[in-house]
């Protein structure tokens, strides 16, 4: 008896453990009244540092052909000529630095890190950083991996959900 009410109250106590304010929710069910869909990049100085960042570090890493301190020192006067921006550039030039370093000591023992998907995505936001365009990038859509219910409920026509046809029917192959 005393150990089906230990297993009770333990039970009990991990359940209202999951009612803090961080976690799962409905809100992931039934959404938060905001429209779905991307948001815009934050476009402000600890941001445009990161980004210029790793981008420099990820493009060093896949052999572009770019001097990497000229970068940084165009962005770096980029940062100062914005408003008010004198004062925070030592705080950005950090930003920039750890960003930079933690990518490339990430990425450097990755033979296969230069795929060609990621070497597109690295040469559009260099290009743009070159020519003087800060602004962090578009993220890209992540793929969400299959799950054990992935395609249930849909119609058959991308590929997932459930045949309709009998085992013996080969026209679709």
């Amino acid at each position: 008896m005393k150990a089906s009410r230990f297993v009770l109250v333990l039970a009990a106590a991990a359940i209202s453990g999951c009612s803090g304010a961080t976690g799962l929710s409905t809100e992931a069910l039934f959404g938060n009244g905001e429209p779905e869909g991307p948001t815009a990049p934050i476009n402000d100085p600890p941001m445009r540092a990161f980004q210029v960042g790793t981008v420099s570090a990820r493009a060093i890493k896949c052999g572009f052909n770019f001097d990497p301190a000229k970068l940084k020192a165009a962005y770096l006067a980029y940062e100062r000529t914005q408003a008010g921006g004198t004062a925070d550039v030592s705080r950005i030039e950090k930003i920039y630095d750890v960003s930079f370093n933690g990518v490339a000591k990430a990425v450097a023992g990755e033979s296969e890190y230069c795929s060609a998907t990621k070497t597109k995505t690295i040469k559009a936001d260099l290009t743009r950083h070159l020519a003087g365009d800060y602004a962090p990038s578009e993220q890209p859509k992540v793929q969400q991996e299959e799950g054990l219910f992935t395609g249930w409920g849909s119609d058959g026509s991308e590929g997932g959900g459930v045949r309709s046809t009998l085992p013996g029917d080969n026209s679709d192959i």
